[in-house]
């Protein structure tokens, strides 16, 4: 029984551990986190409300007289 409970143990570390390094590895930004500099200047693609390029400084920017804006990403693809 103690057997058992421990490579039950081991094997949840061991996803956690791996789910963990994986986030931090490949994870560009975490929730709260400001974007950098680089990342405004990148070019992206949209196809909402008509499609179009701009920065993603440019999207960031409110116009005249609107409200902050918040910028939520999205990656979906289909084939």
């Amino acid at each position: 029984m103690n057997i058992k409970n421990r490579s039950k143990f081991l094997i949840v570390s061991l996803a956690l551990s791996l789910n963990l390094f994986i986030s931090v590895a490949f994870g560009q930004y975490t929730v709260g986190q400001s974007i950098s500099q680089e990342s405004r200047d990148r070019l992206v693609n949209f196809c909402a409300n008509g499609a179009g390029t701009q920065t993603v400084g440019q999207l960031l920017s409110p116009g005249q007289g609107e409200a902050v804006r918040v910028l939520w990403l999205n990656f979906f693809e289909s084939w």
